[in-house]
């Protein structure tokens, strides 16, 4: 596994991280403004929901998500089990919460008197958001990288949901276990060397990027 095999097995683990922070950011930004400008009782139980969810097995999640997509499950006729989009739902569905949490820590570190602002000037709940996040952007941006690292080092689902088939839906973590229960020790740590240089490289150069563009 130290040629194209592993440059395939790093794409696979690219696609099932980066495309789940992206839904994460996209469902989790606008949620999580609605969870902090509505507050309440119904926000403060949506958002002890989801900081139990941050916590869930992952093993459980997969196995949820594997009797759904099953062929007898009521989602089998979307044929999604064994492929790479299975894993990217259960990884969707996995860091969203923890995403979610990061962004409504983000959002309360703003001013509050911007929720003043917000009421004097009857913004709307678009032109909210851009103002936020534009105050917040730093901490959103460690809320992805942290959704991002989560999804890249997650084994559970992406066994259960992926199967771990060869040049197919293998990636570093499956392939780092693979190895392991074969007592390829050499190959599992030389695995692990290259799962942790991506996650750095990654990490920095968003922090890099968002340090360039910085306010």
């Amino acid at each position: 596994m130290w040629d194209s095999e592993l440059l395939g097995v790093v794409l696979n683990s690219l696609y099932v991280s980066f495309l789940p922070t992206l839904v994460a950011v996209a469902l989790g930004t606008p949620l999580a403004l609605w969870l902090y400008l509505r507050g309440g009782r119904a926000a403060v139980v949506l958002e002890a929901l989801f900081n139990g969810l941050v916590a869930m097995p992952t093993v459980l999640l997969g196995l949820l998500l594997y009797l759904l997509l099953s062929r007898s499950g009521p989602l089998g006729f979307l044929n999604l089990l064994y492929t790479l989009d299975a894993v990217v739902l259960g990884h969707s569905l996995l860091v969203l919460p923890l995403y979610l949490s990061f962004a409504l820590s983000a959002f309360r570190s703003a001013d509050p008197r911007l929720v003043e602002v917000f009421e004097i000037f009857a913004l709307g709940r678009a032109k909210r958001l851009v103002i936020l996040v534009s105050e917040t952007w730093r901490g959103l941006l460690a809320a992805g990288v942290a959704a991002f690292g989560r999804a890249l080092g997650e084994l559970g689902v992406a066994l259960v949901l992926g199967g771990d088939i060869r040049y197919r839906t293998r990636v570093l973590t499956t392939a780092i276990a693979h190895e392991t229960m074969l007592g390829n020790w050499d190959a599992a740590v030389t695995l692990g060397v290259v799962l942790l240089s991506v996650s750095f490289a990654v990490s920095a150069s968003v922090y890099a990027l968002g340090y360039r563009f910085r306010g």
